[in-house]
């Protein structure tokens, strides 16, 4: 058997060995791992984590929503209230007659008089 050069006498082939070309995971066997910290239970701080903030923010986004909801619904309603109204009042002065079953001109006179009127306010 030939003998080794010097230059790979007792080298291994492969990755280069050392001290700072260890794999992922790898310890040196000069350190030990601590394993006092891992066991020990975190101290909770009063800060929400992130699923919970995240929870508060959607909580106050839906409230947000839910009030302008309410606030279109009251207007909505509000503007029917007040068509409703206009309407009854057109559909009595129209409906009125007179006892023959003729009927009044001076009510259908006044209304149209009325529409004139927020016509020209215009």
């Amino acid at each position: 058997m030939k003998p080794r050069s010097q230059k790979t006498q007792g080298k291994s082939h492969g990755k280069p060995q050392g001290k700072f070309n260890k794999g992922p995971g790898k310890v040196a066997h000069n350190q030990k791992p601590y394993f006092k910290k891992k066991n020990q239970q975190k101290g909770k701080d009063d800060k929400p984590n992130k699923p919970e903030i995240r929870n508060m923010k959607r909580q106050e986004k839906a409230s947000q929503e839910k009030a302008e909801r309410e606030k279109v619904r009251a207007e909505r309603d509000a503007q029917i209230k007040a068509y409703k109204k206009k309407r009854l009042e057109k559909t009595k002065a129209i409906s009125k007659r007179t006892q023959k079953g003729q009927p009044l001109m001076k009510d259908r006179m006044q209304l149209l008089l009325k529409q004139i009127e927020e016509m020209k306010g215009r």
